[in-house]
């Protein structure tokens, strides 16, 4: 009679405890004899638990930090309040490790820019590999993330674009062989992380995640003005 009203009680409270248990698997159902042993399933999530990693992914894009190690000519400055206000010059050459929203990787970068407001001009070359990156920076290809070999020249990637949205606000500073910093804040994700909480599509802000051709070699890279859509991937195109 314990035992019964005991595995009533913690059947109870395990619901309360979602949000600390939502991302365990659930234990493995032992193979028949004889059968082939198939795959274990991904494992499940609460609904629950889904919604608020979508949510705290919406957060996150609102981000983009990008930490520096630049080599000895490097030097490069930019102030930016949307693209109608902005400021910079230099070059940048060395390694970076990037978080943009939920994505991360290490990749190797040299950058040239000079400009003010709309007559900004940049050249960004950037190389990486797939283990340098998470799953999700390959699958939505931030950081050029389908070059194979991070040694390769050839592999080097032009971007003449500096793909920053027309309104995000940031900053970057890099200085020979010093720790360097690109930070920047996107609003129109954060208007979008507002109204994430209620779900409807309608309310989104367009367009959502999209990829575009890199000039010149045609790599596929996310457009700059495009957002994500966490929790409504079906209205992503990754490719």
């Amino acid at each position: 009679m314990r035992k019964w009203l005991l595995a009533v009680l913690v059947a109870g409270f395990l619901p309360t405890c979602g949000l600390i248990v939502c991302a365990a698997d659930a234990p493995p159902t032992p193979p028949k004899p004889g059968a082939e042993e198939a795959p274990p399933p991904p494992p499940a999530r609460d609904p629950l638990c889904r919604y608020l990693i979508a949510r705290g992914n919406d957060f996150l894009d609102i981000f983009n930090l990008k930490l520096s190690l630049s080599d000895d000519l490097s030097f490069l400055v930019n102030v930016r309040a949307t693209r109608l206000v902005q400021l910079g010059f230099g070059r940048f050459s060395g390694t970076k490790v990037g978080f943009e929203g939920p994505s991360a990787g290490i990749y190797g970068e040299g950058r040239t820019e000079v400009g003010f407001s709309i007559f900004y001009w940049a050249w960004i070359g950037r190389k990486t590999s797939p283990a340098g990156i998470t799953e999700d920076a390959q699958k939505t290809n931030r950081f050029f993330g389908r070059v194979d070999d991070i040694m390769a020249a050839p592999t080097y990637r032009e971007f003449y674009d500096a793909n920053r949205p027309w309104h995000t606000v940031g900053a970057t500073i890099a200085l020979p062989f010093l720790p360097g910093i690109e930070a920047e804040i996107n609003p129109a994700e954060a208007v979008d992380f507002f109204l994430s909480f209620f779900n409807i599509r309608g309310l989104r802000i367009p367009p959502p995640f999209y990829k575009v051709d890199a000039a010149p070699k045609g790599e596929r890279i996310p457009a700059p003005d495009s957002i994500r859509w966490h929790g409504q991937e079906e209205f992503e195109r990754y490719e």
